[in-house]
C-alpha cells in the first residue's frame, strides 16, 4: 500500500496553488472578482506557506514547534479566508466565494489530521 506523509500533500497543495494564482493573477481576479492585490495576497501567502510544509515534509529533523507552527498557520489561514468572505461578500463572485471558502475547509481538515497524527510526523513517519 503506498504511503503518503500529510506534509507532502499540505506542502504541494499550497505551493501548487499560490504558483497559479501568480501565473493566472488577472484570469482568477476577473473570474473571482477580487482585486488584483487581494489575488497576489493569496498566491504569496500559499507560495510561502508551501515552501515552509515542503521544507517539513523532506526534513528528518522536526520538532514540536514546527508542527505547532503549521498547524497554527492552518488555522489563522482558515481564519483569513473567513475574513476575505465575509469583506468580499457583496462583490466577489460566487465562485470564488466557494473556492475561497473550500480552501478555508481544506486547511483545517490539514491542521486536525496534522496535529492529530503530530507524533507519528514528529517521528518523520508516513501516514497511512
Amino acid at each position: 500500500m503506498n504511503k503518503l506523509n500529510v506534509l507532502h500533500l499540505d506542502g504541494s497543495a499550497g505551493l501548487t496553488v499560490g504558483m497559479l494564482l501568480f501565473l493566472l493573477q488577472d484570469w482568477v481576479a476577473s473570474l473571482y472578482r477580487l482585486p488584483d492585490s487581494t489575488v497576489l495576497f493569496l498566491a504569496t501567502a500559499n507560495v510561502c506557506y508551501g515552501v515552509y510544509a515542503l521544507t517539513l515534509a523532506f526534513s528528518n529533523r522536526r520538532n514540536s514547534a514546527s508542527i505547532s507552527l503549521l498547524v497554527t498557520a492552518n488555522i489563522i489561514w482558515a481564519v483569513v479566508c473567513v475574513a476575505i468572505i465575509f469583506h468580499y461578500f457583496q462583490t466577489a463572485s460566487l465562485i470564488g466565494l466557494a473556492f475561497i471558502c473550500m480552501e478555508g475547509i481544506f486547511v483545517i481538515v490539514l491542521a486536525y489530521f496534522e496535529w492529530k497524527n503530530r507524533r507519528m510526523l514528529l517521528e518523520g513517519c508516513h501516514i497511512t
